[in-house]
């Protein structure tokens, strides 16, 4: 497994641009370590790797995670990315008793960054994939003291568009509607915005019947017309 890592770390070494590493550092906050990789040169550097590590092929429930859990240890930030982008294949791999895995991704090395793509993207797959554990997880995150785990309760559902638990959605919500938190506000009206594309009744009656914070309503209605009556 350190060979996959240190075999991956070459070829990202060949795509450093030196000059993009302290915008890239800049733009985080300072928080994290960057070796200075684009984007796209990240992902093309991972389709190289992934056809030439036949391994991945193979790899176990148990093997990504183990594989992940060592990208997550690196310094850089850019490994990090790396486990977000091979996700997917380590999801169809994944049984219902893979949460802990998640909570342990989420609340380390935490920013909206990496959050934000494990909750709005990897933890709603996998909780749409496995609905027996749903209530189970969005109640367990709500309550938590974790605020980035709050937040994954709140966005896990951002793809799920007409498909939404709308009860669940609110009971993520609420719990957090007077944090202070920023990000506890951002979340908040994001996942309603997101929302309102599929049912802007629900949004509306919603940001009528709670006193959201000014940043959450003002997400939450950010696409509605400036004249809605509300």
């Amino acid at each position: 497994m350190k060979n996959l890592i240190e075999n991956l770390r070459s070829q990202l070494n060949g795509s450093i641009s030196p000059e993009k590493r302290a915008g890239m550092e800049a733009y985080m906050k300072n928080h994290f370590q960057f070796m200075g990789i684009t984007s796209p040169a990240r992902k093309e550097v991972l389709k190289t790797f992934s056809l030439e590590s036949a391994e991945l092929k193979e790899f176990t429930s148990a093997d990504w995670k183990a594989f992940f859990y060592l990208l997550w240890e690196q310094p850089e930030r850019e490994f990090q990315y790396c486990a977000l982008d091979l996700f997917p294949r380590a999801l169809k791999t994944f049984s219902s008793d893979e949460l802990p895995f998640f909570t342990h991704l989420i609340s380390t090395k935490s920013w909206w960054d990496t959050v934000d793509m494990l909750a709005g993207s990897h933890l709603g797959a996998f909780l749409k994939t496995h609905p027996s554990i749903f209530e189970s997880t969005i109640s367990e995150y709500a309550a938590s003291e974790n605020m980035w785990i709050n937040r994954s309760a709140i966005i896990c559902q951002l793809k799920y568009g007409k498909n939404t638990q709308t009860d669940w959605l609110e009971f993520s919500i609420l719990p957090h509607l007077h944090s202070k938190e920023f990000f506890h506000q951002k979340a908040i009206g994001w996942a309603l915005r997101q929302y309102a594309k599929h049912d802007s009744t629900w949004v509306f009656d919603f940001v009528n019947k709670y006193p959201l914070k000014p940043l959450s309503r003002r997400e939450a209605l950010k696409h509605f017309p400036k004249n809605a009556d509300l």
